[in-house]
Parts: C-alpha cells; structure tokens; sequence
C-alpha cells in the first residue's frame, strides 16, 4: 500500500538535483504527522537543542517527542537529519551527515525515556538508520576507523540503502515506527503502575494506536 497522495504528491515535486535541503522539510513533514498522530507524539521541526543554545551543533531538522501530560515527562523516540540529494554521492557529505547523526544522540541521550533512540539520515529520499542503546549507550551502526593520512569511505553509500518512497523503504520506516510505538506503550504501562502506587489520582487510558 502506497503512502498517501498529499505524500506522493510532495514527493513528485522534489528532484534528485535539488540543492537547498528545506525543500525536502514539507516532505517528511507529511511522512511524519501521517505516522505519529498528534494526539500522543509531537513533531518539532527545527528542534533547538542545549549545544544550539550555547553556540554549539545548531537545530535538529525534525524530533518526535513523546508527551505523557500527567506526568510533565518528555522523551525523544526519533530524529530526522535532512540533507539534499546531491550529498549522497560526495564521501565527505555522507561522511558529515553521519557524524551530525552520531552527535545528536549525545545531545539527546539524557532525555531519553525508552530502550532505544532511534535517528536517521535523510539524503533526499534515501535514508540510513542508526540506534541509540539507552542501557548500553551504544550507537549502532558501529563507527568505521578514519586516518587523517588516508582517505577513506567511513560513510559508505551502502548505509542509504532505503527509498522511502519506494515500497521495501516504506516497509522499513513504518516497522521502525511500529516498534517505537511499542516501546511507548511499554513506557506508559510502567509509568501507569508508578502513577497508581503513588497517587490516588488515575491517569488517562492509554490511546498509543
């Protein structure tokens, strides 16, 4: 089943030889509030983070956050690095959007309320995913060795390996998604049981669809 057509048609806009990545920001836009419904998730584009507060990293393109209002709690469950097609073939360009993905997960990793974070690069259409280890702090892919004297593809374009327009990347993204959504489930079920062992008030149902 394809995506929807609002989906399709931002897609057919966008040409592989777009260089300004905030064409693409419309996009995933759609993708995003198609799979995560605004009434348990909120989707931040531009989110600041501390190190953009002070001078550091800047802006992440998009973040999904989690809301569970009774608590006041927030966690993170997914990030989006955008970046235009034409930075999928350079080694240096996908070499600089995989570290930018590797660093967001040291920015974010103390919010983090579930087992994992998951994070992805997004080179025009063509995504690349990596993990976040909340018990381990492991990011997976594991980074491979660089030497300043060599050049070398620490990046390899095998790591975009998904159209997400195309039905086996769509397949992918919405697993992805399903299983995030699982582990909020299994974080509302533990916060519902702290929530009734400490106050006499009951929280709503959870609705996580």
């Amino acid at each position: 089943m394809p995506w929807p057509a609002h989906v399709v048609s931002k897609s057919s806009r966008l040409t592989d030889t777009e260089t300004i990545e905030n064409k693409f920001y419309g996009f995933y836009d759609a993708i995003l509030h198609e799979c995560f419904p605004l009434t348990q998730f909120t989707v931040t584009p531009q989110y600041v983070t501390a190190e953009a507060q002070t001078g550091g990293i800047g802006t992440i393109d998009f973040a999904i956050t989690y809301v569970i209002e009774p608590l006041e709690l927030e966690s993170p469950v997914l990030f989006i690095e955008v970046k235009p097609p034409i930075h999928l073939s350079p080694m240096t360009t996908r070499k600089s959007a995989e570290n930018q993905v590797r660093s967001r997960f040291g920015v974010l990793a103390h919010l983090v309320r579930i087992p994992k974070l998951y994070g992805i690069s997004a080179i025009g259409r063509q995504l690349s995913y990596y993990t976040y280890d909340k018990a381990s702090g492991v990011v997976e892919p594991p980074p491979l060795p660089d030497n300043p004297y060599v050049v070398l593809d620490t990046a390899p374009i095998e790591r975009w390996d998904t159209n997400i327009m195309q039905e086996e990347g769509r397949t992918k993204f919405l697993a992805m998604v399903e299983e995030i959504k699982q582990m909020v489930r299994d974080l509302w079920y533990v916060l519902c049981i702290f929530w009734y062992s400490t106050s006499p008030s009951r929280p709503p149902r959870d609705t996580v669809t």
